[in-house]
């Protein structure tokens, strides 16, 4: 999703990009519209490919389009893209940058699916061709960057760009308007992002203000451990779990905070979207995190696995409405470092040094 956030930027700076994939799935449609409005030239395949057959077609469509257009630079997300189109680019010896937004070795290590040899063996093979096969290399944060030189190469460090178009344009409703306060939290139902201790700190924070409400989206695999945690501290009438839903953008208009308590997080694209609408972000205190969180500006911090921590600064900044007032308006400016536009100039920086290369 970085990636096609980066190409509604692009053309601004004078980039013409070209983006491959298979046919959008609805709920990304009305994106792949902005993206033509944009400027940029889509190769969609003619259907939805699953498993391998994905591989083989995107390996030789990037090799048809990379000749056909004259392409002289591809731009890689993802381990196993990186390795597929990059294999392909290095053939027709063309420039890559690899934009790394997770190191999956790690992934593998926090997730709760348990992978196959061959699948392990896969992905960490593809990992290790990709990195080698790049130009450049980009970590998607500080943090990121710094992970990576453990791996034997020098990245560069761009932050990841959001839909800020779309964020930056929802309204929040007023607080005065609202029966209870609504606590939000985006992220996949998966024990890397923490959403335990958000349960466990939702029960200190009801016991302190029963009105209190927490809506957690995202869907995944954690879905049935979390509702049984939810039963087992009697939060049935305060804790919701939603599968995701397009409805993003009505639930954080109608939230109070924004709260993402992951345990490993490269960038954390919901905290930045968060905070384009005006939302202020509690966040554990980890990977690029970090550097979108400035503690007592946009929003606090507290240490990963730590719910007392949490709750004590849900508590202390639902208690203190002129803090988050002054929050909101340094939120959606902090956030402005996100835009399309903003990180594609840095990027344009990064394929002419490339290309010069």
């Amino acid at each position: 999703m970085a990636l096609i956030h980066l190409m509604l930027g692009l053309p601004r700076v004078g980039v013409k990009p070209i983006l491959l994939a298979t046919p959008p799935k609805p709920s990304y449609r009305s994106l792949f519209k902005r993206l033509r409005e944009k400027g940029v030239k889509l190769i969609l395949s003619r259907r939805r490919f699953g498993g391998a057959l994905f591989w083989i077609w995107l390996f030789f469509a990037a090799l048809k389009s990379i000749r056909d257009l004259r392409i002289n630079l591809v731009h890689c997300h993802g381990t196993k893209e990186a390795a597929v189109i990059g294999l392909a680019a290095k053939l027709l010896r063309r420039k890559i940058v690899y934009t790394v937004e997770g190191d999956p070795i790690l992934e593998m290590a926090y997730s709760p699916k348990r992978y196959s040899t061959l699948e392990r063996i896969v992905l960490t093979s593809c990992w290790r061709l990709g990195l080698r096969l790049a130009d450049i290399v980009v970590g998607c944060s500080r943090w990121m960057a710094e992970h990576l030189r453990k791996y034997d190469v020098k990245p560069r460090f761009i932050h990841n760009a959001i839909d800020y178009e779309r964020f930056s344009t929802i309204r929040m409703r007023s607080e005065k308007l609202r029966d209870e306060i609504l606590i939000a939290s985006i992220a996949r139902f998966e024990k890397v992002k923490g959403l335990d201790t958000l349960i466990r700190a939702a029960a200190k924070v009801v016991e302190e203000n029963p009105k209190v409400k927490f809506i957690l989206v995202g869907g995944g695999s954690m879905k049935s451990e979390l509702q049984d945690l939810v039963r087992s501290l009697c939060l049935e009438e305060n804790v919701k779990l939603l599968d995701y839903t397009s409805e993003v953008d009505r639930i954080l208009s109608e939230a109070s905070l924004m709260v993402l308590p992951s345990l490993y997080e490269p960038f954390g694209m919901a905290a930045a979207e968060a905070l384009a609408t005006g939302l202020p972000v509690i966040a554990s205190k980890t990977g690029g995190l970090k550097e979108i969180i400035s503690e007592g500006v946009n929003g606090m911090l507290f240490q990963p696995g730590s719910w007392r921590e949490l709750a004590e600064k849900i508590i202390s900044l639902l208690r203190n409405s002129e803090m988050r007032g002054k929050m909101v308006e340094a939120a959606r400016r902090s956030a402005k470092r996100f835009s399309p536009e903003h990180i594609a100039s840095h990027y344009v920086q990064v394929y002419l040094s490339a290309l010069k290369e």
